[in-house]
């Protein structure tokens, strides 16, 4: 009980064991493997109108990342993930209890807002909890420890979303929705540390003045412009055809619903090794060459999709998850 106790109390040391419980929790999404099955039987939707909606996802996400960015900057990276969290528990509920599909759409565009509050804004606090304790240079040793436990938690999530899918496609998202209460109950006992950035100025800045610095930088300098807009599309191409193609796909060739959990474990599985050997594979090939490289990967992958239509295809096709996950620093 003392342990339980002193856990919950508010310390930079707590906060460690603290990110790694949240990371689990964070990321067990059980409803990610069946979402467009879900919608599609739900709703009765064509290909389509479920692209449609993938659409709203991405574009809301495009344009909402520097202006949510600009919050954790603003008013602390503690305060920015309670508000994600707090917003995608409302979406992923309204997923599940939706009772038409423009109710979707909103669900979709605010669980996308949700996703740029928190993205970022929890490991610059890990960061700088670690830095607050003087163990900075542990950071990418434990970073690394944090992405082992993050993607066994992915994977254990999308192996029992498909068979939680098969008795109950709505109890994926009721589930995964305590989950992101649980996390958001991690982040409350969380102590923030100072950033690193102010204690470097001696000010804090302003919302607008830091989304003003943000934008003044874009536009100076155009190889950042274009840089943005480059990493924001390849990763969409090949998440739109992942996500939302492969589950009515797998089906079509035959393959069961509980199944579909292993495939996205298996998508999911070489997105991470392409996050945990993007620098090996960079500095190998060389930054502007795999620019130019990985998109041609997803290309000769989409289109090994097509033309094999089987399970060969879609291991091909998984590839493509490497390619877009492996980006220049």
């Amino acid at each position: 009980m003392t342990a339980f106790k002193r856990l919950l109390t508010p310390s930079y040391e707590s906060n460690i064991p603290k990110f790694f419980v949240y990371q689990v929790l964070n990321n067990f999404m059980l409803f990610l493997p069946v979402w467009v099955i879900y919608l599609q039987r739900k709703f009765n939707l064509s290909l389509t109108e479920v692209t449609f909606n993938d659409s709203a996802f991405w574009l809301t996400m495009a344009l909402t990342e520097v202006p949510t960015g600009a919050v954790a900057d603003t008013w602390g990276r503690k305060q920015s993930q309670l508000i994600g969290l707090g917003i995608v528990t409302v979406s992923v509920l309204g997923f599940a209890l939706a009772p038409v599909y423009p109710l979707v759409l909103v669900a979709n565009s605010l669980w996308a807002i949700g996703i740029t509050f928190i993205s970022g804004a929890d490991l610059a606090l890990f960061y700088d909890t670690l830095r607050a304790l003087g163990r900075e240079a542990e950071y990418d040793k434990l970073r690394g420890r944090m992405w082992a436990l993050t993607f066994m938690s992915i994977a254990l999530s999308s192996v029992l979303g498909g068979v939680v899918g098969e008795f109950s496609l709505v109890a994926t998202f009721l589930i995964t929705a305590l989950m992101f209460l649980a996390a958001g109950f991690i982040v409350l006992t969380l102590k923030e540390p100072p950033r690193a950035t102010d204690q470097a100025t001696g000010q804090n800045f302003s919302y607008g003045q830091i989304l003003r610095v943000t934008f003044d930088t874009i536009r100076q300098f155009p190889n950042l412009r274009y840089l943005l807009i480059y990493s924001s599309l390849l990763p969409v191409l090949g998440a739109t055809l992942r996500v939302t193609f492969m589950q009515p796909h797998a089906l079509a060739i035959g393959l069961p619903l509980a199944v579909l959990g292993v495939v996205s474990f298996g998508m999911r599985g070489l997105q991470f090794l392409g996050a945990l050997y993007a620098n090996r594979t960079v500095k190998r090939v060389g930054e502007w060459n795999w620019l130019r490289t990985a998109p041609l990967i997803v290309t000769i992958c989409v289109i090994a999709l097509g033309l094999f239509n089987s399970i060969g295809g879609i291991m091909i096709f998984a590839i493509s998850g490497f390619a877009t996950a492996v980006k220049p620093r």
